[in-house]
């Protein structure tokens, strides 16, 4: 009896150990989730019912959602995850290409189409102030297509002034949103028409219209992010609009060129002031800004990448090679600046900066950059993924990470049973199966009681029987 115990203490037991969740619905568990990112930041998993129940964030009608489900009939793996910063839970754009998930060290995604699925949860309205530095340099003049006759900066006006922009930029939650427009062209930036802070969509699109107009000088594109990302701060209506009204600011800088100061400079000057200005950013990210001011920054490229293939290098330390390639000793007035946008110094401010970064060179590419930007927050999200159920058979590791804003990562052991599988789940119209009512489960675990209840009294009944039998044989016999 004491053998047909510690059976079925296997076959119904988790087998992963004591630091294990076990996942409702189902015969596996979930080990501790192991974090790893940047400081301050991190990808919270929920790996209990518990977990979801306490998330304040969460509302109770989509609470089910929350809850990891693995169905290995159909080889499916669901979690679900939120940013903290600061241990506190932060609401953030969905930008489903940030995300990736990995089975195993395996990305689903290359046995099929549709294979990962990244579903935003809880949208929150925050009020936004989108601070526009527009590169207002020379170069902005020239036309790029004669057939069309539009300047640069004839392209960036018609995206700024569409219908969909605009409401991007002025449909923020109970506090509003407002823009604050600014243009460089050498030494600080300046707000168009004096307005350091525009509240009304009527006024921001006069100025765009009317004032938004083509100087003269180099593109100071650093100066100017480093100036919106902390100097803008101490402008009365600056400080007025973040720390009275609680708007969060988000910097979204434009530029057609590559940072640019002197006639002289080469492409490698502006390695030591790119690392100047990444290490600026950083300390802001972390909180060491003037008043808590802490903006996302987005870069816009109008034009076509220079460096095709560039990806930004895991650490933040600029060398010329890294930033320019083999153009690295080439002077950027009438050289270097000729290849495109410097998509790599802006790709490398936007990841240090908690954005992303676009290179576009239509007013429809543009605008859909500046809509992104703008895009609505959510608090958390569900990730759901298949493969072959064969790779749930035996435990495997489910690792989410994230790319932008943040590079964070969170990998999470799941611990199949040796021995059962649970019930099937239940496809929804998609075809994602969700977890099988109790009744399901029920019908498993009574099916093998049965079988066990069986296993410990037909022996019995079986000798029974065979003792009445030859007791009956030994009778007649005598």
């Amino acid at each position: 009896m004491r053998r047909r115990a510690l059976v079925l203490a296997a076959l119904l037991g988790a087998c992963a150990g004591d630091d294990t969740t076990s996942i409702s619905g189902t015969t596996l568990r979930l080990g501790r989730p192991e974090i790893k990112g940047q400081t301050n930041y991190a990808l919270r998993v929920f790996t209990s019912e518990e977990d979801c129940a306490k998330a304040e964030s969460i509302v109770d009608a989509e609470r089910k959602d929350c809850l990891p489900f693995i169905d290995r009939a159909t080889g499916t793996v669901q979690l679900s995850f939120q940013l903290l910063v600061d241990q506190n839970p932060t609401p953030m754009t969905f930008r489903p290409e940030s995300f990736t998930v990995l089975h195993d060290k395996s990305n689903p995604t290359t046995n099929g189409d549709d294979r990962v699925q990244v579903i935003p949860h809880q949208e929150v309205a925050i009020g936004s102030l989108y601070v526009l530095l527009i590169d207002g340099s020379g170069s902005m003049a020239i036309i790029d297509n004669p057939a069309n006759g539009l300047t640069r900066m004839d392209k960036l006006r018609r995206a700024l002034l569409r219908a969909d922009v605009v409401k991007s930029f002025y449909s923020g939650g109970t506090s509003g949103s407002a823009v604050a427009p600014l243009v460089f062209r050498g030494g600080l930036p300046a707000p168009l028409g004096g307005k350091w802070v525009v509240e009304e969509a009527k006024e921001y699109e006069r100025l765009i219209r009317d004032e938004l107009q083509v100087g003269s000088g180099y593109t100071y594109l650093y100066q100017a992010v480093r100036y919106g990302s902390n100097g803008l701060a101490e402008q009365p209506e600056v400080r007025r609009a973040v720390q009275t009204r609680g708007l969060s600011p988000t910097i979204i800088a434009l530029t057609d060129g590559f940072n640019n100061e002197s006639p002289a400079d080469t492409c490698a000057d502006n390695a030591p002031r790119l690392q100047s200005l990444l290490d600026d950013l950083t300390k802001v990210r972390l909180g060491r800004g003037v008043g808590g001011y802490q903006p996302d920054v987005f870069t816009v490229g109008l034009g076509r990448p220079a460096f095709k293939t560039f990806k930004v290098p895991d650490q933040n330390s600029v060398s010329p090679a890294q930033l320019c390639r083999r153009w690295a000793a080439e002077r950027i007035d009438g050289g270097v600046e000729n290849l495109g946008v410097d998509n790599a110094a802006l790709a490398w401010i936007a990841r240090v900066g908690g954005g992303d970064s676009f290179v576009k060179n239509t007013p429809e590419g543009l605008a859909e950059a500046f809509i992104a930007a703008a895009q609505k927050r959510h608090m958390w999200f569900q990730v759901r993924y298949k493969v072959d159920p064969f790779y749930l058979r035996r435990g495997f590791n489910t690792t989410i990470r994230m790319s932008s804003p943040y590079q964070v990562e969170t990998t999470v052991a799941v611990y199949p049973n040796a021995w059962l599988d649970g019930p099937p789940g239940e496809l929804d119209e998609q075809g994602w199966p969700q977890a099988a009512p109790f009744r399901a489960s029920l019908v498993v675990l009574m099916s093998i009681l049965s079988v066990l209840v069986a296993w410990n009294y037909v022996p019995a009944a079986l000798f029974n029987v065979r003792r009445a039998i030859f007791g009956l044989v030994s009778a007649r016999r005598r």
